[in-house]
């Protein structure tokens, strides 16, 4: 059996570990975030293989889509973003895939019938940098490649069209 003088470091040291948990809760985490209204850029491979800057897009309202083959709300939203995306030609819709095997995504555009650009965040590192935290989630940029707008959870092509129609902002 522990002697009184074990049980009351024990018990120290619990009651510490609890403290710093509750306190961790309430610090305000920096992340290397991108901002609502802050100008973005990155480079990313797609699916064909070709590397793409979002800044070669600039001039254009753009749509960034991340998601995963894995994901059913995503899944269920392809179709929607698929007919948006033939209904809207000046508007750029990016799928970007988190973290999947190229021939994984291919196999599944393909099966998906997806003719918008998709590219590959393969380590995850964009998707980290625009604080995903849940997919699929949505941003719209404005023509000078600026987020205007963020939608978190699936989006019917109802929803997407309301999403671009309320933030007109060029």
């Amino acid at each position: 059996m522990l002697n009184q003088r074990a049980k009351n470091v024990i018990f120290i040291l619990v009651v510490a570990v609890l403290i710093a948990l509750l306190v961790y809760q309430f610090i305000p985490r920096t992340k290397s975030q991108v901002r609502v209204n802050g100008a973005v850029d990155f480079k990313l491979e797609s699916v064909d293989g070709k590397e793409y800057s979002i800044s070669s897009f600039r001039g254009k309202k753009v749509i960034l889509n991340f998601f995963a083959t894995w994901c059913p709300p995503c899944r269920a939203e392809i179709p929607d973003f698929e007919k948006f995306h033939q209904n809207n030609k000046d508007i750029v819709l990016i799928g970007v895939n988190i973290q999947e095997d190229k021939n994984t995504v291919k196999e599944f555009l393909n099966s998906m019938g997806v003719s918008y650009l998709v590219l590959l965040d393969k380590d995850g590192k964009i998707a980290s940098n625009f604080g995903i935290e849940g997919i699929p989630t949505t941003f719209l940029l404005d023509k000078s490649g600026r987020i205007i707008a963020k939608n978190v959870g699936m989006m019917t092509y109802d929803e997407l069209d309301k999403f671009v129609k309320q933030n007109k902002k060029d």
